[in-house]
């Protein structure tokens, strides 16, 4: 059945809402602090849904990005809400709050989706994270008709948009920027270095097949699931340490890449005080891997994700033209999906004021006839006067729409 619960208060369309912070307004320092927890997301979707009277609505937090997506008639509440999740103070979080509605919503969120919005223009990271995003509210009960269409129209656009523009053609992500990263900045070769990667998601996996190309001379792995990167450590011919063994490692290598989902720092300054060898780490979580106290240390070199924008700058040369065509076609597609909206709610508009017109021709007819029968006329009779003159008036104006349709 078509839910209509984009129809909004005031006779006007209830708004589509896309709220949050990017790498854009806010540094790592504040967006580290402003995450929704992977497991606790339901959770989160339950209280919007069931306490703030939202009907629709998707979480995403990555590193580059935390926002709220949803639909409902009081935007202020939904943006108070997304301030009082995190332990900031509203003084310091609104003023890096944006917020967009209806098209502009539609087009920062088909724009997220193909990467045009990201670090890494055109990374290709952000359409998975975003289609996680998506089903886990589907699971929690949070979508809709209305999201459902418009996630089905952003996730067709990315695909459009990768297929039919160069930004698909040589995608860059932060994995290999931060790779490249490593190039510049190391006094040795990849293929001389000893590289330890800490974690064993997605984003370490894409650390490792751009590794791969350089051929490091030791590739170590370490997480707190050993057999995640006992898996990875098989594929990409590296090796797997034990979690406990982390301290031992880092006197051995050259470079640490971190990215995993841990909530505070898991490398400190003080145990790195104790290694006396040059290191790069890359820290490319958020929250943070890697205490940022590290960066006192003059023989440590440490990079956060918002260090590499520098790098990313020179990478953007060429593929301006790429975005501004995908831009085009993104303005094409919102256009579209809000056509879509507005023509679904002037068929709902169109049904409410027919059946209150309905409900008013029932009402005068039942009065008519509970008259009669306080009058004393035959229940047989009254009824089926009743039933004949509302009938004939439910039909009228259906018939005569029709009459005109054929004449």
């Amino acid at each position: 059945m078509l839910s209509y619960c984009h129809l909004s208060y005031n006779g006007e369309l209830m708004p589509i809402v896309a709220c949050g912070i990017n790498h854009k307004t806010a540094p790592i320092a504040l967006r580290e602090r402003v995450v929704f927890a992977p497991e606790k997301i339901p959770l989160y979707l339950s209280d919007l849904i069931n306490n703030e009277n939202i009907p629709e609505a998707v979480l995403i937090s990555t590193c580059n990005r935390t926002e709220l997506y949803c639909h409902t008639d009081n935007i202020e509440q939904a943006m108070d809400w997304f301030l009082k999740q995190h332990a900031v103070a509203e003084e310091v979080l609104r003023p890096v709050l944006y917020c967009h509605t209806n098209e502009e919503a539609v087009q920062h969120m088909i724009s997220v989706a193909c990467g045009l919005d990201s670090l890494v223009l055109g990374e290709p990271q952000i359409l998975g994270q975003m289609k996680e995003a998506f089903s886990e509210s589907c699971a929690a009960g949070s979508v809709r008709t209305t999201f459902h269409r418009l996630f089905q129209q952003i996730f067709s656009v990315a695909k459009e948009v990768r297929t039919h523009t160069s930004l698909g053609a040589c995608p860059v992500s932060i994995a290999s920027t931060a790779v490249n990263l490593i190039k510049q900045v190391s006094e040795r070769a990849l293929n001389e270095s000893s590289i330890l990667l800490l974690g064993a998601g997605d984003t370490i996996e894409l650390v490792l097949r751009h590794l791969k190309n350089h051929n490091p001379k030791e590739i170590i792995i370490i997480n707190r699931d050993r057999e995640k990167s006992k898996l990875l450590a098989t594929q990409y011919e590296g090796e797997s340490y034990a979690f406990s063994d982390l301290s031992k490692i880092l006197k051995k290598v050259d470079v640490v890449i971190s990215a995993t989902a841990s909530p505070t720092p898991i490398i400190t300054k003080e145990m790195l005080s104790e290694i006396h060898q040059s290191l790069i780490l890359v820290d490319l979580a958020v929250p943070r891997d890697i205490d940022d106290a590290v960066r006192d240390l003059s023989h440590i070199k440490l990079f956060s994700v918002d260090d590499l924008k520098t790098i990313v700058q020179k990478h953007l040369h060429g593929r301006e033209h790429a975005a501004d065509k995908a831009r085009e076609v993104i303005t094409e597609k919102t256009k579209d999906f809000m056509s879509w909206v507005h023509a679904i709610d002037k068929v709902a508009s169109t049904i409410r004021a027919y059946r209150k017109q309905m409900e008013g021709l029932c009402e005068e007819e039942l009065t008519k006839s509970l008259r009669q029968l306080h009058q004393g006329e035959d229940a047989v009779e009254v009824l089926t006067g009743f039933a004949r003159a509302l009938t004939n008036k439910l039909l009228h104006l259906p018939t005569v729409h029709l009459r005109e349709e054929v004449s």
